[in-house]
């Protein structure tokens, strides 16, 4: 009999390290050579998902002939832009949306956009007034699903953001793996392919009025600190704008719609006009209109504070065309209407209100909003949401609700809850459970900070996990996600 060269020991130590060696390998090809999980399969099995329409979005931006308003930014710009409006009231140019979800990162846009330039284009860079659009953020996973089917828009990003994208493999295959061997659900509400139309922007029929409790989210506030962006990402901006006046085309900024419930309090006129200011010294390229004229009442927006609804679309295009006729010179009158703006109501949702009496409330516009806790409440070591009170709609919680409510193991929310705020549960030492029990992951939307001062996990129902752990508003949270056990 043959002696083994290798001890037992050594045996399993080398089947280890081929295993770490080739694992990834195999990772790897099963992600790019399964077939597409983020669009639409051969097969047509699949809808495509949100991300999956950055595709279709740079096959236009290719593929559309001529002079081109090209309007570049994150998913405010699908929700703001009435690409048909816009290309009517501009009649010698073509509309490109290239709006889409902010997670990618405005530099990724920036570099897909500069794939295809046109001599007399126009590029409106519309960046959400927040943190993560104004700066130098790439969402390497994001990246990986918006070009899955599609790998070869890959290599149109700059150097600089591969280092992020690479990263973001692993997690983006294995995913991938789960999804063509167990199935894939159908993507649901608002964020999926099919709503939105040839042009790229949003077009769907639940998009009518301001469905957020309140009327906005408040969190994160809407800042004009001059602090925001930083200085990488206002040198990218300019590198960007020369880029393109070399092939001879413009760039232009414009601000975003922005809900003006939603701004830090004590913001002042001034404050807004020093911001405006700050931006004009540092970009090489002409600022559109004025911020001002972008902050619009809660009742034109949508689901965010950056989201606006049809009928704020159809506003908010009429504003971008003025400004553009403004700085083309184009004095032919404008003659797009202004909508009537949608009316502010509540849900009438009713479930389980077996904890009413642990906790106080206070009135507000469209019924209750949670306060604090009674002495039951603080006692209690499992907690229901309440949906209605005397009668009336709970629509809302204050931010600091849960504070320091350590006997707390279990909360349980319901859709008619909105907003979850950043650091609600800051101090529940003992909460091991979130369980929402709503089964659309956009009825109720957590803050980017939920996690902020406790650690848990969140029970959703089995039939949406999939759901949740793709939705625009939950992704971000899927370590955390999971089904209770029966």
């Amino acid at each position: 009999m043959a002696r083994s060269d290798r001890s037992p020991l050594g045996r399993r130590l080398f089947a280890l390290l081929a295993a770490l060696l080739i694992l990834p390998v195999l990772l790897g090809l099963c992600a790019l050579l399964l077939p597409p999980q983020y669009e639409e399969t051969f097969l047509g099995e699949y809808e495509e998902t949100f991300l999956g329409e950055m595709k279709d979005k740079l096959e236009r931006l290719r593929t559309t002939p001529g002079k081109r308003i090209v309007v570049v930014g994150g998913s405010s710009v699908p929700f703001s832009l009435d690409s048909a409006l816009l290309q009517q009231a501009l009649p010698g140019y073509q509309v490109v949306d290239f709006g889409m979800y902010a997670d990618l990162g405005t530099v990724v846009m920036l570099d897909w956009a500069l794939a295809e330039v046109h001599e007399g284009d126009i590029f409106v860079l519309a960046p959400e007034q927040a943190a993560q659009a104004l700066s130098c953020h790439v969402g390497g996973e994001s990246v990986w699903q918006a070009c899955d089917g599609a790998f070869g828009n890959l290599l149109l990003l700059s150097g600089e953001r591969w280092e992020a994208v690479a990263a973001a493999f692993p997690s983006f295959a294995g995913k991938k793996l789960r999804y063509a061997l167990l199935g894939r659900p159908e993507p649901e509400g608002i964020y999926r392919h099919d709503a939105f139309n040839t042009y790229g922007d949003i077009d769907d029929p639940s998009r009518t009025r301001n469905v957020m409790t309140g009327g906005y989210q408040a969190q994160p506030a809407i800042s004009f600190d001059t602090a925001l962006p930083d200085d990488r990402f206002l040198e990218a901006l300019n590198r960007f704008a020369a880029e393109v006046r070399a092939r001879g085309a413009e760039a232009v900024y414009h601000f975003s719609p922005m809900n003006q419930a939603a701004l830090v309090p004590g913001t002042t006129e001034a404050a807004v006009d020093a911001y405006y200011d700050f931006l004009a010294e540092r970009l090489d390229m002409p600022l559109l209109g004025n911020p001002h004229d972008c902050m619009l009442e809660s009742g034109w927006f949508f689901d965010s504070d950056f989201h606006l609804n049809d009928s704020g679309a159809r506003l908010f295009t009429r504003l971008m065309a003025g400004d553009l006729k403004v700085y083309l010179r184009d004095t032919a009158p404008l003659t797009l209407s202004v909508p009537e703006m949608p009316a502010l109501r509540a849900e009438g949702y009713a479930g389980d209100d077996s904890c009413e009496g642990c906790f106080t409330y206070r009135r507000v516009e469209e019924g209750w909003e949670l306060d604090g806790l009674t002495e039951a409440g603080r006692q209690a070591d499992e907690l229901i949401v309440p949906t209605r009170h005397e009668g009336l709609p709970v629509v809302g919680m204050a931010p600091e609700l849960f504070h320091d409510q350590t006997r707390l193991r279990s909360v349980t929310v319901q859709p008619n809850i909105r907003m979850l705020w950043d650091g609600l549960f800051r101090g529940c030492t003992g909460l091991r459970t979130l369980r929402l029990t709503g089964t659309d992951p956009a009825a109720t939307v957590p803050g980017d900070g939920l996690m902020n001062g406790a650690s848990f996990a969140i029970h959703v129902p089995g039939e949406a996990l999939d759901a949740y752990r793709r939705s625009y508003f939950w992704q971000q949270y899927e370590p955390w996600l999971t089904v209770e056990a029966e």
